[in-house]
């Protein structure tokens, strides 16, 4: 019986994997002289760290990238799904200009359907990092989009660990912040994977019903992470301060849980902070807010640097 669960869930597995590589494939060849030309005309420069593997993480140091100085704060951006970098270099770019060095951890379809061998290792390497480095960096921001919210909370399930303790402690102590934006939680998932791949109603269809199929049959594997994951996001285990972005229309984001979970942060003595739009894309309130996405977010930034607890903030 198990070994009949186990082909079946591979089965299906391969079959979205396929969609999805299939459907994205064609978005990347529709952009990819657009985004040669991007890079032509802005190039970051990063540095690669033997332990870490390229296809997962790229880290851009404020120093290589017009800072006086070595800076001892860190970003780390847990990416969308497909994200390319010509979209994520507004955001580098951002917490550049702010003094931050920028950590980018992005993460396969594979990675997120087999989260074991997967988002799981990962997030192991990204605690690794964060221990071989304690004395590099004394402040951390997570920044995290879509399904990224998701991988940052496998980081906080394993950081439950007895053998991680030690980053734990770091973790409580030098998290300064989490900004979340457009952040889907495992119900809106079928719904948000679907739609970030293709336009084509038949197609969103077939996809969101074979990833239900799969949360059933692929329970033990994949399902169950998903909702730990999810829990340790909304319980906010470090008591760090937050900020969302989220818009009403967006279908993937189930906005009245994230307005009830910000208040009972909030009424944990927490900086909760909200900024929302009646209409924004998926991922892209930056790119149609940009003044306001900025200042929400120096505002965030300031206020949990200097520790002061203001009103939560709700457009």
């Amino acid at each position: 019986m198990m070994a009949t669960l186990l082909v079946v869930t591979f089965i299906i597995g391969f079959v979205i994997i396929r969609l999805l590589s299939k459907t994205n494939g064609q978005k990347n060849d529709d952009n990819n002289n657009q985004q040669q030309q991007n890079d032509c005309d802005s190039q970051l420069k990063f540095i690669h760290l033997d332990y870490l593997p390229t296809r997962n993480f790229s880290l851009c140091p404020y120093e290589l990238n017009g800072g006086k100085k070595k800076s001892k704060s860190i970003v780390i951006i847990f990416a969308w799904l497909f994200a390319q970098d010509r979209h994520l270099n507004k955001y580098r770019k951002l917490y550049l200009e702010l003094g931050y060095n920028v950590l980018t951890i992005r993460t396969g379809l594979i990675q997120l359907l087999f989260p074991p061998f997967g988002t799981q290792q990962i997030m192991a390497q990204l605690i690794q990092f964060m221990r071989m480095n304690q004395d590099q960096y004394d402040t951390y921001i997570s920044h995290a989009f879509s399904v990224g919210v998701y991988v940052m909370g496998e980081c906080l399930v394993l950081l439950n660990g007895q053998s991680n303790q030690d980053v734990r402690n770091i973790f409580q102590q030098r998290m300064k912040g989490v900004i979340i934006d457009s952040a889907v939680d495992v119900n809106e998932g079928p719904i948000g994977l679907a739609k970030a791949t293709t336009s084509n109603t038949l197609l969103q269809i077939v996809i969101i019903v074979l990833i239900r199929l799969y949360y059933i049959i692929n329970y033990p594997l994949a399902t169950r992470h998903y909702l730990e994951s999810s829990k340790q996001i909304h319980i906010n285990p470090i008591d760090c301060p937050s900020l969302a972005f989220i818009s009403k229309d967006d279908p993937m984001v189930n906005y009245d849980d994230h307005i009830k979970t910000f208040e009972k942060h909030r009424n944990n003595g927490l900086i909760a902070m909200i900024k929302s739009w009646d209409q924004s894309p998926h991922v892209a309130h930056y790119v149609k807010y940009p003044d306001e996405y900025r200042s929400t977010l120096i505002k965030f930034l300031d206020q949990i640097m200097s520790n002061d607890d203001d009103d939560v903030l709700i457009n």
